[in-house]
Formats: C-alpha cells, structure tokens, sequence
C-alpha cells in the first residue's frame, strides 16, 4: 500500500476506480467530481465529439453524469446509474465543466459551450436549467467550474469574460467581479473554484498561476502562488478543493501533480506521478476516509 504522510495526517492509497468507457463502470474525458451521500460520486464525464451528417448537437457520445459507489476495497466499487447526454435540451450539456451538489441534494452540472446549469434531483431527473450570464451582452463568454457557499449560493468561473459570478439556486443573479489582467482582483483564464467554512471564494487562475481569495462579496483578500516546477509554484493550476481541514488541494495540470496548501498558501506537500492522486478529485478521497475511518 502506498502511504503519504503530509501536515500530520496520513494518506493511504486503497485503490483506483474505472476506466475508459462511454457508459457503465468507466469514464470519458470526466472533469469534475462531487460527493453524495455515503461512499456515492457524481463525476461529469465531457464525452467525445464525433463528425457525423447530423445536426451539431447531435455528434458526441460518452457525455453523461456517472453516478458510482467507490467501496472501500478494490472490487467493491459499483456503478449505480447516469443521466443527461450530449445536447442542448433539457436535462443535456455540450461540454460539461463542473458539478456541485446542495443542502436538498439538487445537481447542479455547468456546461461551458452553452453557458447553463442544469439542475437535477438526486436520482438524476432534470429539474430546470438557468443562464450562467449575468447578461446575454454578445462578448465571448466560458462558463468553468461551480462552487456553493454555506447558503446553497452558486459561484461560477467564466475562463473567456475572466469574471467570477455567483447566483441563488434557482439563478438569479447576486453579484459578480473581475476582469482580464494580472493586478489584484483581475484574472487570465479562472477555472477551479472553492469555497471555506467562511464563504471565501478561493480562484485557480490558469495563466497566471496563482490562488486569489475574495470574500462573499467578491472584495479581493489575498493571492498567492507563481509559475514554475518547484514546491508550491503552479504550471496551469486546474482544479481546487478543501478537504474536512480546510487544508486546500490544487490539481498542478502541467506538473503532473496534487500540491497540498494550508488555506493562507504554506505549501504542505504534492504527489507527483502517482495514479492514486494525478486525477482523482479530492471529493472521491474524503469518501474513502470517510468509510474507513
């Protein structure tokens, strides 16, 4: 068994869960994860697009939610179900970007071709879909990834406006800020977000590498991180979660990495080239903790 120590706790590698597929227990291109109750994942899975004499949105396969039981031992784990597909109907998405799940236990699935989200019950039925836009204003526009604050208020990243939004959980727009640039507050390309046990947002900035924190509000806090290889720079930093200690985990996308930060920026540790931890979000590990503790 492979074992990491890191801030004091330890990580213990139980086993993977998957493989490539269009439908069952695998996955096609997936790009966000979020935990259900007991040892239940939802993973998005983006699909493939094919080139076929069909309408536009008709051409992918494999895009779907896959809903799973992770178990605790290798061979334990079960495919439980999915729902949606590729479209732009009701209930469907054209490239999938990020899910969350709220207090009631709706889905909410982002897809950043058609800037909507979807929301879904717990079994995966559609239940509305609201614009991702705080306005329709024609300007190119990529809705990222979701977060949702201790309110079931959802936060948007916009990789092509470099904005940050946030809504109610039945869409109406509250707030959002951002621009492109490097100063304090700006963005070039967000994608992963999060939120702490204060509502602070907490941004992965792709181009520029770095972590930048705003309140509730969207009022700049902090930033920290810069380019490069070493402990605690960024190549492309993706995806962002907090686990149950409110330490913060970056997926390090050009490194090939995890890295592990205290919420204020101290590095802490990284896994590198590691099947266990390149891409499993950090969701599917609080679960298995969870089940073994």
């Amino acid at each position: 068994m492979l074992t990491q120590v890191a801030a004091g706790r330890t990580y213990d590698y139980s086993h993977s869960v998957g493989r490539g597929a269009q439908s069952g227990m695998g996955f096609s291109q997936p790009v966000a994860a979020a935990l259900g109750q007991g040892d239940l994942v939802y993973v998005v899975n983006r699909g493939s697009e094919g080139i076929s004499n069909v309408a536009w949105n008709h051409i992918g396969y494999g895009a779907r939610v896959s809903q799973i039981s992770v178990g605790k031992d290798w061979g334990q784990e079960e495919f439980l179900g999915e729902f949606a597909k590729y479209g732009d109907g009701d209930g469907e998405f054209i490239w999938a970007s990020g899910i969350v799940i709220d207090r009631q236990g709706r889905i909410y699935v982002s897809d950043e071709w058609l800037n909507l989200v979807s929301v879904y019950d717990q079994e995966g039925n559609f239940l509305a879909r609201w614009s991702a836009l705080e306005q329709d204003d024609g300007q190119p526009h990529g809705t990222a990834s979701l977060a949702i604050d201790s309110r079931d208020n959802i936060y948007v990243t916009d990789g092509r406006s470099h904005q940050v939004r946030n809504f109610s959980s039945d869409g109406r727009f509250l707030t959002g800020w951002g621009s492109f640039g490097s100063e304090n507050g700006q963005f070039n390309s967000p994608w992963g977000l999060t939120v702490d046990h204060e509502d602070n947002v907490y941004v992965a900035d792709q181009w520029l590498n770095r972590i930048s924190i705003f309140d509730k509000h969207g009022i700049f806090l902090d930033s920290w991180g810069r380019e490069g290889s070493g402990p605690g720079e960024m190549d492309q930093p993706f995806g962002i979660a907090f686990d149950k200690n409110y330490d913060l985990y970056v997926v390090d996308s050009r490194n090939h990495r995890i890295q592990k930060f205290t919420k204020d920026g101290k590095f802490l540790d990284e896994w590198i080239n590691r099947l266990a931890w390149r891409f499993v979000d950090v969701e599917v590990q609080e679960a298995r903790q969870r089940i073994l503790a």
